[in-house]
């Protein structure tokens, strides 16, 4: 499957679930949390896989290589947020806006690559070549995830 194909499909989950959590009220704390778990696992897995897998590829290219080093110093940004709101209480005051401020980077963040950096790739490489990026980043993702969730047992 075509790599945008796929970050395109994980982008809208990513949607669903950012706006789910903005809807919460500080009273919903189970809720909050459960989500932003779930948030925090695919997102980080999702970043570090597009790291290992996209963002080579857009570097070999003078055409793309400053939408690799983008998305590199993006997910920097969001990581950061990420281990924040980590380590913030839900109910904190903070919390909420902290995530609000994450959230907005986020979406401006998946905009950019499915439109400009999409399409861009799309003009630089084979459709082959994209969907073999595709089927790496489905397995490098899983072991991110895998990766992530076995730090947690520890």
């Amino acid at each position: 499957m075509d790599i945008f194909k796929e970050i395109k499909s994980e982008h809208e989950d990513f949607r669903k679930i950012l706006e789910k959590i903005n809807e919460t009220t500080d009273r919903a704390i189970k809720t909050r949390t459960d989500l932003f778990h779930k948030l925090y696992i695919n997102l980080t897995a999702h970043h570090e896989a597009e790291e290992e897998v996209l963002v080579p590829k857009l570097k070999e290219k003078k055409e793309t290589r400053k939408m690799g080093l983008e998305i590199v110093e993006e997910h920097h940004v969001v990581d950061d947020l990420l281990d924040q709101l980590k380590t913030l209480s839900v109910d904190d005051e903070t919390w909420i806006v902290k995530f609000g401020v994450m959230k907005e980077i986020v979406e401006h963040h998946l905009e950019e690559e499915e439109n400009e950096i999409s399409e861009e790739a799309h003009k630089q490489f084979s459709q082959e070549t994209l969907d073999k990026l595709g089927e790496d980043f489905e397995k490098e993702e899983k072991r991110q995830k895998e990766k992530l969730l076995a730090e947690e047992k520890i």
